[in-house]
């Protein structure tokens, strides 16, 4: 990358500083360095934590505004960070209608120039989650406590949402939430999405897994991985930030 190129994207991030706080709609549609994606996004999510209901909105998600903060444009800003560097430079064009994907990705650079990676791709973001999450996040906010995701109800009279400690064996909540996953990927498998599609999975844990349990639950679902014609999946925990890429496509021979 020249010189020139170096100092007009930092002159660029910098001139974002002086900014107004940004909405939605100063990212939607609009073609952004990643850098810059990723930039406007964070200063997104921290107006919105940063006023008093601001954590209550982002764990409820109440408005379309957090809802495609959290399950869209925040795991697309972790892919960025990743995917970065040198000889490989994106950009990043989000879009909130109802397209079969979440937003184009343009690159350049090095390994774009000698094919290592496509110069426009799409991106497609799923979110993986225990069925109670949704209550899970509720008690949270009200109660501001609960145990597990997985004894966690709502009384049908009292409308009341209450926890109650569950016991594991082992790893068996690597077990329980490794079909969750597998069965995401399917789902937006069948949908048949272009060979250069890149698909984000991002994930809300049943449990806070250490480093030895994600790679317990990436062996299970890489055994489990469905017929697909992604580029790539990209399986996203965003509380313990853990990683890990699959390559496609994959077909299962007759």
């Amino acid at each position: 990358m020249h010189l020139c190129s170096c100092i007009q994207r930092l002159i660029d991030l910098l001139k974002l500083r002086r900014m107004p706080a940004p909405s939605v709609s100063d990212i939607d549609g609009k073609l952004l360095d990643g850098l810059q994606f990723c930039s406007l996004v964070f200063q997104l999510f921290e107006n919105i934590r940063q006023t008093d209901e601001g954590k209550s909105r982002l764990r409820m998600r109440t408005t379309d505004t957090e809802k495609k903060l959290v399950e869209e444009l925040l795991p697309i800003t972790r892919y960025v960070q990743m995917k970065y560097g040198p000889g490989r430079y994106i950009s990043v064009k989000w879009l909130s209608g109802d397209q079969q994907f979440d937003a184009e990705m343009h690159q350049s650079g090095w390994f774009v120039d000698h094919g290592r990676y496509p110069s426009v791709s799409h991106i497609e973001v799923t979110c993986v989650m225990h069925q109670n999450d949704y209550l899970m996040r509720e008690l949270l906010d009200s109660n501001g406590f609960g145990f597990s995701v997985k004894n966690v109800r709502r009384d049908k009279k009292t409308r009341e949402i209450t926890s109650e400690p569950h016991v594991w064996s082992n790893c068996g909540f690597v077990d329980e939430f490794c079909p969750l996953v597998v069965d995401g990927i399917k789902k937006k498998a069948d949908k048949r999405y272009d060979a250069e599609t890149v698909l984000i999975v991002a994930c809300s844990m049943n449990f806070p897994y250490l480093p030895d349990e994600w790679n317990a639950l990436i062996g299970k679902i890489g055994a489990g991985l469905p017929d697909h014609n992604f580029r790539e999946i990209f399986v996203h925990d965003p509380v313990g930030d853990h990683v890990h890429s699959f390559y496609g496509p994959k077909t299962t021979a007759n």
